[in-house]
């Protein structure tokens, strides 16, 4: 809610009384016109109050001293009545921008109170396990460290993104639909005619079809899936090896061992080579069926078992890039993006909060510089309203030809000043709570800070303040003059396991031997009832 600006009301002025001419001294005549019509106007009901116009003399027979001294009181009284009549409205303002500032400061410690709660609340780890905001921010922060000493090392492998499995599928069907397009059509002689044989041979072409999609994306699957995880095996050893390079333990991760390693490297080589095999088989497939179909287009078998090779390999080669293609970010990555996600929606609710408290506080600061822009107006013009009354005093004494001397402002100002409720310490409590929420405002740039310490290997200074002490090595007796340390040690990697070169130039060969043996004993001519795939046969091939 926006407080709307309030209208600063001007000084009236003394009301203006009327006075018959008769009832008015001459002196105070001669004055009319260049003193204040109010103040005049004040002044003589304060003369006609003590003497009497006509005479000049005091009523019921009083000493003038004494009249006058009466009057002043009800001078006072007079003045009273009217600055609290000018000022009410404006006190009354005041009050209820006081209570909007108090509000809109309670809704700003909700939003705060809420936002502070904010890293309390449960919410789901990268591994799929429930915790919370600051542990979810601490296990960021040591990833977000295993990230740049990797990226220092030349490993950017966890800056990349997995390309989601649906365009591995659609890639898959891509592939599986021009298979069908281009070879199982002039194979099957597949046409769009209404008949039990055009339906059944859809039916075969398409189920093949179906089923070397499915084993495309299965072994496709099976290889990202295995390589992913032989390059985190790997990447875990280096991280574990690598503080211990720089004479430091870090005890809050496991330790991988060589035989997790070797696991993964022997998973991933045998999915590497099921998906040549699979390549191998789909190469031979397809280069075979262009061969026979080069040979029935009235090719020569040199020119029959070159299409057919080349077509096949091409088909081969693009199952087993489109595998290796998808090979891409790690585990580090993937926790990476969960955990930048979630702190980011944290974040997020962090900064709605943010922007509802500076909102309440505009709002608050708003009200409040108006409390206290038309609290200064009402006290001045209860003042202006005393000053001018004191004005009509005055001049009412001079009228009576009494000396100023015997005035005493003072006196006069406590009785004139109504008496109010100071709101001044109300307004003083606001502004306090107002400091508190910029303070908040100002410290809370982003979630909550959070140092990682990782504790050094012996170390000949005290820990720091706050920080985790250092471990030592236990030191073993010395065996045969050799001092033996039992600790953490560095892990050996195994070699990169290479891909399966052998399986691959076997592939090839199988695929160039069938094509070639299915060129040479393809028919060059058509058979008995491939009469009607002659002409499809030949418009495909150019023929």
């Amino acid at each position: 809610m926006k407080m709307s600006k309030t209208t600063v009301p001007d000084y009236p002025g003394l009301p203006q009384g009327a006075f018959h001419a008769d009832n008015t001294p001459p002196q105070a005549l001669a004055v009319l016109g260049s003193v204040d019509p109010g103040v005049w106007s004040a002044a003589l009901s304060t003369y006609v109050s003590v003497a009497d116009p006509q005479t000049g003399r005091p009523y019921n027979g009083q000493p003038l001293e004494d009249a006058a001294s009466g009057a002043i009181p009800l001078a006072a009284s007079s003045c009273r009545s009217l600055a609290v009549t000018y000022s009410t409205n404006i006190d009354k303002q005041v009050t209820e921008l006081e209570v909007a500032a108090a509000t809109h400061l309670a809704t700003a410690v909700d939003h705060i109170e809420h936002a502070s709660g904010l890293l309390d609340e449960p919410m789901i780890g990268p591994d799929g396990e429930t915790t919370d905001g600051r542990r979810l921010q601490a296990v960021q922060h040591a990833d977000e460290e295993l990230a740049r000493q990797r990226s220092a090392e030349g490993d950017s492998r966890h800056t990349e993104q997995a390309w989601a499995s649906g365009w591995r599928v659609l890639a898959a069907t891509l592939l599986g639909a021009l298979d069908i397009l281009l070879l199982w059509k002039p194979l099957l002689n597949l046409s769009f005619e209404s008949s039990s044989g055009g339906m059944f041979r859809w039916a075969i072409g398409i189920g093949l079809t179906g089923l070397q999609i499915l084993a495309i994306e299965w072994c496709a699957r099976s290889y990202v899936d295995k390589e992913r995880q032989s390059v985190d095996r790997r990447g875990s050893v280096g991280d574990y090896n690598r503080p211990l390079k720089k004479g430091r333990i870090v005890s809050d991760r496991p330790t991988p061992t060589v035989q997790e390693v070797a696991e993964a490297d022997k998973a991933m080589a045998n999915a590497y080579r099921m998906l040549v095999l699979l390549a191998s088989f789909i190469a031979a497939i397809g280069g075979v069926r262009v061969a026979v179909l080069g040979k029935r287009a009235a090719l020569s078998i040199f020119e029959a078992a070159l299409f057919g090779v080349i077509v096949g390999l091409i088909l081969g080669v693009l199952v087993v890039l489109m595998a290796r293609m998808y090979c891409r970010g790690n585990l580090l990555g993937d926790r990476l993006r969960i955990e930048r996600e979630a702190m980011d929606e944290v974040n997020e609710k962090l900064q709605q909060a943010r922007e509802a408290v500076a909102q309440e506080r505009e709002n608050a600061l708003g009200a409040l510089a108006e409390a206290e822009l038309l609290s200064a107006t009402a006290a001045r013009i209860r003042t202006q309203t005393v000053a001018d009354y004191w004005r009509a005093v005055q001049l009412a004494w001079t009228w009576l030809g009494l000396p100023h001397s015997r005035l005493d402002f003072e006196s006069f100002e406590r009785e004139a000043l109504p008496d109010l409720t100071d709101s001044e310490p109300i307004r003083n409590d606001l502004r306090m709570k107002l400091a508190r929420v910029n303070e908040w405002l100002a410290d809370r740039p982003t979630v909550f800070d959070h140092a990682l310490t990782v504790p050094m290997l012996p170390a000949a200074t005290p820990p720091a303040p706050g920080t985790s002490p250092a471990r030592f090595m236990p030191l073993m007796q010395p065996k045969d003059g050799q001092l033996m340390i039992a600790g953490p040690q560095l892990i050996t990697l195994p070699p990169v396991p290479e891909p399966p070169h052998l399986w691959m130039f076997v592939g090839v060969g199988c695929t160039v031997v069938a094509v070639i043996l299915s060129a040479f004993l393809s028919p060059d001519t058509e058979g008995p009832g491939e009469e009607a795939a002659a002409p499809v046969v030949s418009r495909y091939l150019g023929q």
